[in-house]
């Protein structure tokens, strides 16, 4: 099979490539590239294509004759046009994050987050820019209110890893939770994304958003869910940006009713330190969430599973059209 990786790191290629051993394989780090290629890989029969998320695959992509299925490397898909996808009998693959890596590795990210913000990182650096000791005063998050949206793969995970702070988290998923989930999972509440975020803001001094991006999860972070939170809470997405209305996060940020955002998604990548969310208190990371040796190599297996058992056997698990299937 001929395989196009449209990955930005080169170093996240060269893991994946020993998992599609026996296959034609050819990087590109960005998608322009690949449209200008002359070579004969863009008009190859049965292509593959394999691509990050943020990489937006549309028409321009999907209309390629040769096109058969496309492999999200990693579990968002909200770049590909899905209906032209379907239309055109493209397959759309991703890697579930659950018992990987990947959600291991967002979830401790998540942690970093959580701690950098309690104890004033930006603050720390700016001590130390200047001089200054014994400044600035942070707070322990020991037995904090704690909010996570999106009890997938991640938000389990740093259940597990917040666990020692006894905390008190405050869970919500798609779905109705069975009777003793809460229990089940050692947390004090659990209810859903549709029926209960309005109803913990007003608790929670940090907010983990770690929901897939969809109708009803789109700018969950408005201006009248930042005028329900209590005053003083953090936000931390390591989700997809569309999950925060920017502008209401910048009026939440300069009025002081949101303390400080811990952000590893922007709504335009890659994020630079001219934008005028780094005016504020924002710790940041450049949509590194699962940019892990161990995480990378993880996805890799899975995109390579997902490649192969369609080839061999016609097998659709990880399959995201649910037209198609």
């Amino acid at each position: 099979m001929n395989i196009v990786a449209i990955l930005r790191s080169r170093e996240m290629y060269n893991i994946l490539k020993p998992f599609l051993d026996g296959h034609n394989v050819r990087h590109y780090s960005n998608k322009e590239d690949f449209l200008n290629e002359t070579d004969n890989i863009k008009n190859s029969e049965n292509l593959v294509l394999i691509v990050n998320a943020g990489i937006p695959i549309g028409e321009d992509i999907l209309s390629l004759p040769n096109v058969k299925a496309i492999q999200q490397f990693g579990i968002g898909y909200e770049n590909v046009d899905m209906g032209y996808a379907s239309k055109k009998d493209v397959l759309v693959f991703n890697a579930p994050t659950a018992g990987t890596y990947n959600a291991v590795s967002v979830a401790e990210l998540s942690l970093f987050f959580i701690l950098a913000l309690a104890r004033d990182y930006n603050g720390c650096v700016n001590s130390i820019n200047h001089g200054v000791a014994n400044q600035p005063i942070g707070h322990s998050i020991s037995e904090k209110k704690i909010g996570i949206v999106g009890l997938g793969g991640i938000g389990q995970e740093l259940i597990k890893i917040l666990k020692p702070f006894k905390p008190e988290i405050y869970g919500l998923k798609h779905g109705k939770p069975g009777a003793g989930y809460a229990e089940k999972l050692g947390i004090k509440f659990a209810g859903t994304v549709d029926d209960d975020f309005k109803k913990i803001l007003p608790s929670v001094d940090y907010i983990v958003l770690a929901v897939p991006l969809e109708k009803n999860t789109e700018n969950l972070i408005n201006d009248e869910t930042v005028g329900l939170m209590k005053s003083g809470v953090c936000v931390i997405n390591v989700g997809r940006a569309g999950l925060i209305d920017k502008d209401s996060l910048l009026k939440g940020l300069k009025s002081g009713k949101i303390k400080g955002a811990g952000l590893d998604v922007f709504w335009e990548e890659p994020v630079h330190i001219s934008d005028d969310i780094f005016h504020f208190n924002v710790v940041a990371t450049p949509h590194i969430g699962g940019a892990t040796y161990e995480s990378i190599a993880d996805i890799s297996r899975i995109c390579a599973e997902n490649i192969n058992g369609w080839i061999d056997n016609g097998d659709l698990t990880n399959c995201v059209n649910e037209d198609l299937i």
